[in-house]
């Protein structure tokens, strides 16, 4: 039995990370990560929710149209969230057929639990008005306030929409009253609920991206007019972009964003004062910023900031005096920071910061003698640093910096461009570092720096901009690395640009990656191993 053509249709939100404004409208499309009827993830509910909103799927009782894959669902707001929960049938909310609800309004559990009160309700989930009407819930933009995103299939004067904006204390919301709604989550989502992990992922870190707790990112980067710019969301798609507070970022250095223990973000920026920045928040929404103790960062530099076991940051930068620091903190308050063992820092190169899984941090650096060099510590105390094999870095002169994660086993991993132009590899612990590597003898670009980030079961991902301006993937463990491979022959910047890939890896494996592209755009691409789904440049965002 159909819902009748008066009921409003199915709404899916955005992403639990897309805290903001509407979802991208030029997704790439959804990827066949899951099978009718089986798991499937939030992330993979919101992508094929999108497809339909690219697409303009009219309201229609009477039609059907197709989902990633080419199965058919009918078009209307039953038949949306079937689709998008990738179900074997269009349901329906009225009674007489398969149905997400029973006659007395429970959920049906053949399809679906109930998710308990509204602040329960994450990415993917569903909110049915028994016997009337359903909706996707895509994300909380304000969690305190109530708001939030949707998506849906509503009349026939309204082709699929979303992510839409809504608040939980509405007295109606689509036209029926808020009181009325069931709250409800597909047996077979693979990730909810989602409790963050004790310590942080592993990551690239000196890095504008970082994994939400909801397997989706968060981004930041310095937008082309020269503001600190925010996006979420999942895969290709991006919820509306934001430039909170319109802060501005120092010519030619990078923010860094680490998502925390409880699953906001922190993030650090040299502001267009010269000022070390710290701001925290979720989603797009920043609370008020602060530069404590008005550290300066040298020009043409960026700061690496990585999550603690504890739930506080550590940042490092290269000073004003050229020296390394190191600081610790909570929220936008900073302990007094330290420069220990008075280290340089070469040229226009900055750090990597990694939290190690038990506590305290590992980071590698371009010293001033141009080699690498790399240190481990706690809050602002340092062991003696070492620079292992006398290693060089990049040529003289240039931006290239290297790139350190910390394994599960408390290890470290570090990759960089070397004295002769080519990717190195190495692993070690402390400042100990086994014999490193160029496997492939693989080049990189001019003035860029390569982007590692650990795997789950061991391993790590890599992606840098070739010296053929493409952007290259690698996948490996120790100093041993897979055939890399250029998917897509995407360009990364411009030639002769310091623009480099960022790049992290996901829970089940897959990595995300964001760099912009030769357009001046910023791009994004998720994939596994060394492929890549089609990659995308939501909203046409321009980098500086």
């Amino acid at each position: 039995m159909l819902v009748r053509r008066n009921r409003r249709v199915s709404l899916a939100l955005a992403t639990a990370a897309a805290l903001g404004a509407s979802l991208l409208t030029l997704a790439a499309p959804a990827q066949a990560t899951s099978s009718i009827g089986g798991q499937v993830s939030s992330v993979e509910i919101l992508s094929r929710a999108q497809t339909w909103v690219d697409k303009h799927v009219p309201y229609d009782q009477q039609g059907y149209a197709a989902d990633p894959q080419g199965r058919d669902y009918r078009e209307d707001c039953s038949g949306f969230v079937s689709m998008a929960w990738h179900l074997d049938k269009s349901l329906v909310v009225t009674d007489g057929g398969p149905a997400f609800t029973n006659a007395d309004g429970s959920p049906n559990t053949t399809y679906d639990t109930a998710v308990g009160d509204f602040s329960n309700l994450q990415p993917g989930d569903a909110m049915a008005y028994p016997h009337e009407h359903i909706f996707l819930f895509a994300g909380w933009t304000d969690k305190a306030a109530g708001d939030f995103l949707y998506y849906a299939e509503s009349n026939t004067n309204d082709p699929t929409h979303g992510p839409s904006k809504a608040n939980i204390r509405s007295t109606s919301i689509e036209g029926h009253p808020t009181s009325g709604y069931v709250a409800l989550r597909y047996k077979n989502v693979s990730n909810a609920p989602t409790t963050p992990p004790a310590s942080p992922t592993p990551r690239s870190s000196s890095s504008g991206l970082s994994v939400t707790p909801d397997s989706g990112y968060v981004t930041t980067w310095r937008g082309s007019d020269g503001k600190l710019w925010m996006g979420t969301g999942g895969g290709t798609y991006m919820a509306k972009p934001a430039a909170p507070w319109l802060l501005g970022v120092a010519e030619n250095s990078k923010p860094s964003i680490a998502t925390m223990t409880d699953g906001t973000w922190t993030a650090a920026w040299a502001g267009d004062d010269g000022k070390l920045w710290i701001g925290t928040g979720s989603g797009t929404n920043m609370a008020k910023p602060a530069a404590p103790w008005l550290l300066g960062v040298f020009p043409g530099t960026s700061p690496s900031i990585t999550a603690l076991p504890n739930g506080g940051y550590e940042v490092a930068w290269k000073g004003g005096d050229g020296k390394l620091w190191v600081a610790t903190g909570s929220g936008t308050n900073m302990a007094q920071p330290a420069e220990p063992w008075l280290l340089g820092v070469a040229d226009t190169t900055s750090p990597s910061l990694a939290a190690l899984p038990g506590g305290g941090w590992e980071v590698a650096w371009k010293g001033d003698d141009g080699r690498l060099w790399i240190g481990t510590g706690s809050g602002t105390n340092m062991a003696k640093p070492a620079s292992p094999w006398l290693l060089g870095v990049g040529t003289s002169g240039s931006s290239s910096s290297p790139s350190l994660v910390t394994m599960a086993d408390g290890s470290y991993e570090v990759a960089w461009k070397g004295g002769d132009g080519r990717l190195w590899v190495a692993t070690g612990s402390g400042t100990n570092m086994a014999q490193p590597a160029e496997p492939w003898l693989l080049g990189v670009a001019d003035t860029t720096s390569p982007s590692l980030a650990a795997l789950p079961g061991g391993g790590w991902e890599v992606a840098w901009k070739g010296d053929d301006g493409r952007l290259w993937i690698g996948t490996g463990s120790g100093t041993n690395m897979a055939k890399p491979a250029s998917p897509w022959l995407l360009g990364v910047g411009t030639n002769g640009s310091s623009s480099s890939p960022s790049l992290v890896t996901m829970a089940d494996g897959s990595y995300e990656v964001a760099w912009k592209g030769g357009d001046g755009r910023l791009w994004l691409a998720t994939g596994s191993g060394t492929n890549m789904a089609q990659p995308a440049e939501p909203w046409l965002l321009g980098v500086a």
